[in-house]
């Protein structure tokens, strides 16, 4: 039975997560359909002039020819409207389609000049950027399929990783490079079941070379999106194609097209990573490696709306919901959400969930945020036979049965999972902070549409409701002061907390206390713990008997004297005040309304 119910839930995860990465037809013509694409098509080109030099064969020349001139009359030459193109589409269902498509991959494979691979990678991204076009022709450029009608070694993964990963070859051939693959991968039934019945193993070494092309291809993609989004130009250097013909290196397009460096498309480059990373995160294999490159600490900025370039800021803060989404289905990563930056991450999906004015961004977040805090389901049988029960139509505004994702995350438990009921110290201050609770009944009473965006933000309150919290204020603060990072959590600024368990930190040979001191004095901790560290002590001088004289004994008024200086406002008032508890015997009895 439990082996059956672990097969289910990975079915019903596989596809849950195709549903929610694969854009819907109106978002892929504007990932298609932008101006530059329209400008390279509207040019004249000359394919004959390639055939005559013998860069491209006659056979491939005709096709391609054949392919642009029914594109132009349908119109498809990038000034019309999103409409679907019927001559052409009728094109690409005949003999001749597998054929055009092969005929653009011997661009990618062959060619090194860029006006003719710009041209090529527009017409393939006007292609699939055509909801008809798309559902007849992305599976003609499927390795299994292109292997019909072509006699090269090198498939479309990797000809078009080769111009992805060369920061020489320009940007835009980069950026369509990238989202092809996307595409291609998202395809990939392959793929998909080599991801899903392998699991979500470490990453091992030579556990690339065990990768079948087609995974190895999505790590690539992988790396390539995580580069770009901690700053780097996603070059990849030591970036190798593994497979049995020996092809590799990268492929650098030469002269001919306009220097178009990545400086230059800064607007661009994080939509593409971010578009390009949730694509493969759907793969289970996929996850530890974006994990252990620390995908986290680089989404949560995108989080933040304020952050985001305005043009594409909707799209950017729904993938990158997206994007933590599909990563909390590893064990690992839901708990390294926790950690990054104070929990970060978590801060930034409350955040998200309250400000975001479209439906899809709230929901996404909210099945984060799920993930995440609530951790396993505790009707897993019951959800997966009704998650096996239900269907929904693709597309990114149609989302439903979002239940099924938390069983499916925690179908296959590992024996490292058994604490992941607990929130941490961070965690929960986040949580008290930003009033998740609270956040959740107001979402609730917005008049969203969607019944299963409801019921995810009535499951979130109650599993928050129920989780299995540190029993006590004082066990709480005393996790919170071990974990060396502190926060504005209700215990700190609660007048009975104070007298009640003030003499708790003199035990053990003042082992809080002593703590609370070495943060004061560390040039290691945030501004953020600072502050609260010299509050803390501050209110343990003035509701311990004698607690001033103890807490200058140990360093406390010097540590604290130091930090009236510090360049966070913050930090100098409470350092001040501080000092002035240090200094004064019956504080409580001055210090008014201050």
């Amino acid at each position: 039975h439990a082996h059956a119910l672990r097969f289910m839930v990975v079915e019903v995860e596989m596809e849950e997560t195709r549903r929610r990465t694969v854009p819907d037809a109106k978002t892929m013509f504007s990932l298609c359909n932008d101006g530059r694409i329209k400008e390279t098509l509207k040019e004249t080109f000359d394919w004959k002039a390639y055939e005559r030099g013998r860069l491209v064969s006659p056979t491939d020349c005709n096709l391609i020819v054949k392919y642009e001139e029914t594109s132009r009359g349908d119109g498809g030459d990038g000034a019309s409207s999103s409409s679907p193109s019927l001559k052409t589409q009728q094109l690409m269902e005949s003999s001749d389609g597998k054929l055009i498509a092969n005929a653009f991959l011997d661009v990618f494979r062959n060619v090194s000049r860029r006006e003719a691979v710009e041209r090529a990678l527009a017409n393939v991204c006007k292609m699939l950027g055509d909801p008809q076009l798309a559902k007849v022709s992305s599976e003609y450029f499927l390795p299994e399929i292109n292997k019909t009608v072509t006699l090269s070694n090198i498939d479309a993964y990797k000809a078009l990783t080769r111009l992805m990963v060369n920061a020489k070859n320009g940007w835009f051939v980069r950026e369509k490079a990238s989202f092809i693959l996307g595409v291609l991968l998202s395809k990939s039934e392959s793929l998909r079941n080599e991801s899903f019945l392998s699991g979500e193993e470490e990453e091992e070494e030579g556990e690339e070379q065990r990768c079948s092309e087609e995974m190895q291809t999505a790590r690539i993609v992988a790396r390539w999106s995580i580069d770009l989004l901690g700053g780097g130009d996603g070059s990849l250097a030591d970036t190798t194609f593994i497979s049995g013909d020996g092809v590799g290196g990268t492929m650098t397009i030469q002269g001919g097209g306009r220097d178009e460096n990545q400086e230059h498309n800064e607007d661009r480059v994080i939509p593409t990573a971010i578009h390009a990373l949730a694509s493969v995160l759907q793969h289970r294999k996929t996850r530890p490696l974006v994990r252990n490159l620390g995908a986290y600490k680089l989404i949560a900025p995108l989080l933040d709306s304020e952050k985001v370039n305005p043009n594409c800021r909707v799209q950017v803060l729904y993938e990158a919901a997206l994007c933590a989404w599909l990563l909390s289905f590893d064990a690992k990563a839901r708990k390294q959400a926790l950690k990054v930056d104070n929990a970060i991450v978590v801060r930034n999906l409350i955040k998200v969930a309250k400000t975001a004015t479209k439906e899809k961004v709230v929901r996404v977040a909210i099945m984060a945020l799920k993930n995440i805090l609530i951790g396993s389901a505790d009707s897993g049988t019951d959800d997966a036979k009704k998650a096996s029960t239900t269907s929904s139509t693709v597309g990114e505004e149609a989302e439903q049965n979002s239940n099924k994702e938390n069983v499916a995350a925690h179908g296959k438990r590992d024996e490292n999972d058994e604490k992941d009921d607990e929130l941490g110290p961070i965690a929960e201050t986040c949580i008290e902070r930003e009033s998740l609770q609270k956040v959740c009944e107001n979402l609730s009473h917005r008049g969203f549409e969607d019944a299963e965006l409801l019921d995810n933000l009535e499951q979130l309150a109650k599993g928050l409701a129920k989780r299995r919290v540190i029993a006590s204020s004082w066990e709480r603060y005393h996790t919170e002061v071990r974990s060396g990072s502190l926060d504005w959590s209700p215990s700190h600024t609660d007048e009975g907390f104070w007298r009640n368990e003030c003499s708790k930190l003199t035990d053990n040979n003042c082992f809080v206390l002593r703590n609370l001191i070495a943060m004061m004095s560390s040039r290691d901790v945030d501004a953020r713990t600072l502050a609260v560290a010299c509050h803390d002590v501050g209110e343990f001088a003035t509701h311990y008997p004698a607690g001033r004289f103890l807490a200058c004994d140990l360093g406390a008024k010097t540590a604290a004297m130091a930090l009236m200086v510090h360049e966070d406002e913050e930090v100098k008032a409470k350092s001040l005040v501080c000092v002035q508890k240090l200094l004064v015997a019956n504080w409580k009895f001055i210090s008014g309304d201050n």
